[in-house]
């Protein structure tokens, strides 16, 4: 296994993983894929792909990924426009579900957490140090960027989540509903 930067061949098996981790992983239909991607991968593919990494096995595939937003205004600009149109279509529960959360958010940035995050392994590589790479490689990026802070939203029920956050040096910042938002600052004021 290895980490490396993501790169355009590997779109479908990111979406792929991504389905495969979320709550839809036993009705991978093609709407619940078109919602599911639209608020969680394409975005961060198509425009912010220079802040996302995959775990890849020995053939190159990957089994793992970590995506990231930089700039949290194209962030919101972009999935308003482009991505959360089709969702309000398809599901407009999920469509307000997530503008409320992404609502809430905003004000993560102005706390110095101007990054966010997410993370997936396929269950049958988990617990062999890929989401710590994944992370760790990431958090080295942007600490070479000047990147201030990163947020993560965890379920309130994943427990393996809030350990790995834990373990990774992340707090508990805030409570949505059903969820833990979790957030690191890559530098210190001594720094």
């Amino acid at each position: 296994m290895k980490i490396r930067p993501y790169e355009k061949r590997d779109f479908r098996y990111v979406q792929d993983i991504c389905m495969a981790t979320s709550k839809y992983a036993e009705e991978d239909t093609p709407t619940n894929r078109a919602v599911q991607c639209a608020m969680y991968c394409d975005y961060y593919l198509d425009f912010q792909s220079d802040y996302c990494y995959v775990a890849v096995d020995d053939n190159d595939i990957p089994v793992g990924y970590l995506l990231c937003v930089v700039d949290l205004d194209q962030y919101r600009d972009c999935m308003q426009e482009m991505y959360l149109p089709l969702v309000r279509k398809i599901n407009s529960g999920e469509y307000f579900r997530f503008i409320a959360e992404t609502k809430v958010c905003e004000r993560y940035g102005r706390y110095g957490y101007t990054a966010h995050f997410y993370v997936n392994v396929l269950s049958d590589y988990r617990r062999n140090g890929l989401g710590t790479q994944l992370l760790q490689a990431l958090e080295a990026q942007l600490k070479e960027m000047f990147v201030e802070g990163l947020y993560f939203i965890v379920g309130q029920k994943d427990a393996a989540a809030k350990a790995f956050c834990e373990k990774m040096g992340y707090e508990d910042i805030d409570y949505l509903t059903g969820a833990v938002v979790y957030g690191k600052k890559l530098f210190t004021e001594e720094e």
